[in-house]
């Protein structure tokens, strides 16, 4: 027995893709970007916070060295404690400027991976379910549901830059 093509059945089949390429475009894709753009926003908010207070700190050093110039009249013993302690303390606060704004990059790159990862993730659902209830309908027959998640499962991995494990 040879398998033979339908072309009617392809038309449909192209038309079908063509018509749930846009829906999903129209209906997936723009919520999709627009929660992603506000996420981005806030972790750009809160990477500026973190520049912000890095510059305050910053700027308390320069004041506080200001401070330490005018103190230079005074004894040199006097001066000698006075320039330890400044260096102590820029360095503490240079180091926690550091730390807190790596930690809050490392906190934001993770957030944003862990977002990609579950827009993709919930993108991938939309579509399959998307594209068995077309497939339901077109073909007027259905696979059990385990079936159906299988198939749209193994198309997606097929799909080119996707890597889903």
């Amino acid at each position: 027995m040879l398998l033979e093509i339908d072309p009617g059945l392809m038309i449909w089949t192209i038309i079908t893709f063509f018509v749930l390429l846009v829906v999903l475009r129209l209906v997936v894709w723009k919520p999709l970007l627009a929660m992603l753009d506000e996420r981005e926003r806030r972790i750009r908010d809160a990477l500026s916070g973190a520049e912000r207070a890095r510059h305050e700190a910053e700027r308390t050093l320069v004041e506080y060295k200001e401070t330490l110039s005018k103190t230079e009249v005074e004894a040199r013993e006097r001066i000698q404690r006075a320039t330890e302690q400044a260096h102590q303390e820029r360095e503490r606060i240079v180091s926690e400027s550091h730390h807190q704004a790596n930690r809050l990059v490392e906190d934001a790159k993770a957030e944003i991976q862990h977002e990609k990862e579950r827009a993709i993730q919930e993108l991938r659902q939309t579509v399959g379910d998307l594209a068995i209830q077309a497939a339901s309908k077109l073909l007027d027959e259905n696979l059990d549901n385990a079936r159906n998640r299988k198939i749209v499962d193994d198309f997606i991995r097929k799909l080119p830059g996707t890597s889903k494990n």
